[in-house]
This record gives structure tokens, C-alpha cells and sequence, in this order.
């Protein structure tokens, strides 16, 4: 009996201590995108396991809309989460109301797009998307053409996409940059719309970056209803992405891969860190890209 008592404590001092369940809050900027289903999918799953299938996840979509996102995070406070998972639909507007979260006791983590104040950042490098991207795009025109950006949503990741796109750009003398004023919104039917609008608007398009794949299939759509040779480059690896290369549609010809399943899981594990110990290692983490093609895309992992 000794022997047998003995065994359970020390079994009992050699397993880690499970953690506490959690009331967590997310909100993303746009749950009719695959991508952040994907995020708070991952989410869900990484927290019942981390912390007990008792945990409580509340998920709430701003549709990039700031004071709605405002009022999410004031709903959390009221809920007395213990921790945030947020996508943020204003980079510096968001940042008085994380702050005050944080003085009252909620970390607040950033996925996907940086928010002031947040106690961790983690997202894909996105300046490199965009490089990754617009050097594959003026491979495939042979560094010559014109090259029109379709835009988004004015949040830290599509400004650090298009900012590394022209940078890009700029090593090709022989390209012509059209600009990159369209906001395609980040969706399908903002993709299609500019698409069809930035047509009439230039007389020749030989190639589009666009800043996420719900873009570049809406402006698929436009070229392949005008029956244009313009060719596609966008951002996230998406598994609309992966069809679209493996049944080799002429038009889309590359995606900068993003992982939100990664990103994600090390934004959770972060978390853990932080509500176990009040510290953590690194406050920004940046995920690698690279670029998705036709050639490679059956190599790629789906989301």
C-alpha cells in the first residue's frame, strides 16, 4: 500500500499541472472569409486543449467596422474575460481601448494585424508576402508590362503587403506601376467591382497584385468574363488559391502563403505563457511566406 501511495505522488509531482479554464474573447475583422474561420477555429481547438474543455471562447466579427469592434471589446471587459485574441480593424484607433484592458487585467494578443498597446503581436511577415509576391509576378512578364494593384482595408498587414510589393516593383525599370488607389476591400465582390472598373479605366493591365486571395478571385472573375490574358498574383495560399493552380486557370499565377493555423497556435501559446507567469519571451512573431504557384501548389498543406 506504502509502494502504491508512493507511486501516485510521485506521478502526481512528475505531470505538469493542468491550467485553469479560460473565458477567452476573440474578434476578427470578417468571418465571411475563410481565413479568420480558419483563425477562430484554431483558436477554439488550441484553448479547450490548453486550458480544459470547460473553457468558454466568445467570438464576435467587426466587419472592419472600428466603433463595432469598440463595443466588443467593452462587451469582454463586461463578460471579465481572461485574455483576447483580436484582429484588429484599426491599427492605432483600437489601442486606448486595449490599453484599457490591460489595466484592468485582460492581456490582449494580436493575430493576423498589429494593434497598439497589445502584450504580443504575431502575424505573417507581410512585407515579405508582398516582395515574395511582385518578384514572382514580374517573372512571370518577363519584368516588363503594367502592373495595377488592387488594395484593402487599411489595417497593418495590407499596408506592409503593398508596401513590400513596390518596393519590389522598383527593381524592374521596365515595368510601369499604375497605382494602387482601388480598395478592393478585401472580398470577392470588391475584387470583381475594381477589377471590371480598373479595365475601362487603363487601356492595357498585364498584371494584378492583389492584397488577399478573396481579391484576386473576384478579379479573376472580371478577366476571365472580358477574356483578358492579365495575370494574378495575391496573398494567403488560400484553398481557393491551391484549385485554382492545380486546375491551371490561366489567369491567377501565384499566392503568398500565409498559415493561420500557425499563427494562431503561437499566439495561444503565448497566451499560456503570459496567464501562467506574467511573462513572455517575445512580444512580436513574425510567420515566414512563400510563394504558392502552379507548379509547387499540390505541395502546400490546405488550411
Amino acid at each position: 500500500m506504502y509502494r502504491l501511495v508512493l507511486t501516485f505522488m510521485l506521478l502526481a509531482l512528475i505531470q505538469p499541472p493542468v491550467a485553469a479554464a479560460i473565458k477567452a474573447g476573440v474578434s476578427v475583422t470578417d468571418l465571411t472569409n475563410p481565413y479568420f474561420v480558419t483563425v477562430v477555429r484554431t483558436i477554439m481547438e488550441e484553448v479547450q486543449e490548453r486550458f480544459g474543455e470547460d473553457s468558454v471562447v466568445l467570438v464576435r466579427s467587426s466587419a472592419y467596422d472600428h466603433p463595432r469592434q469598440v463595443r466588443q471589446l467593452n462587451e469582454f471587459m463586461a463578460e471579465e474575460v481572461d485574455v483576447v485574441f483580436l484582429v484588429a480593424s484599426n491599427e492605432h484607433k483600437i489601442g486606448p481601448y486595449v490599453k484599457r484592458l490591460f489595466r484592468h487585467g485582460i492581456p490582449v494578443f494580436a493575430i493576423d494585424v498589429r494593434a497598439d498597446g497589445a502584450t504580443a503581436t504575431v502575424t505573417t511577415d507581410n512585407l515579405r508576402a508582398g516582395q515574395v509576391a511582385c518578384h514572382g509576378l514580374a517573372k512571370v512578364l518577363g519584368g516588363k508590362g503594367n502592373v495595377l494593384i488592387i488594395n484593402g482595408p487599411q489595417v497593418s498587414a495590407v499596408i506592409e503587403r503593398v508596401e513590400g510589393c513596390k518596393e519590389a516593383l522598383t527593381q524592374y525599370p521596365m515595368l510601369t506601376f499604375l497605382g494602387d488607389s482601388l480598395n478592393g476591400t478585401g472580398s470577392v465582390e470588391g475584387g470583381l467591382e475594381k477589377m471590371a472598373y480598373a479595365m475601362q479605366l487603363y487601356d492595357d493591365i498585364d498584371g494584378i497584385f492583389a492584397i488577399n486571395d478573396r481579391t484576386a478571385l473576384g478579379a479573376e472573375s472580371a478577366l476571365l468574363q472580358a477574356k483578358s490574358k492579365a495575370v494574378i498574383i495575391s496573398v494567403d495560399g488560400s484553398p481557393d488559391a491551391k484549385s485554382a493552380f492545380i486546375d491551371q486557370r490561366p489567369n491567377w499565377i501565384g499566392s503568398a502563403i500565409q498559415s493561420p493555423e500557425t499563427m494562431t497556435r503561437e499566439a495561444v501559446k503565448i497566451a499560456e505563457r503570459w496567464l501562467q507567469s506574467g511573462q513572455i519571451e517575445k512580444q512580436d512573431v513574425l510567420i515566414p511566406t512563400r510563394l504558392m504557384t502552379p507548379e509547387n501548389a499540390n505541395t502546400f498543406k490546405e488550411w
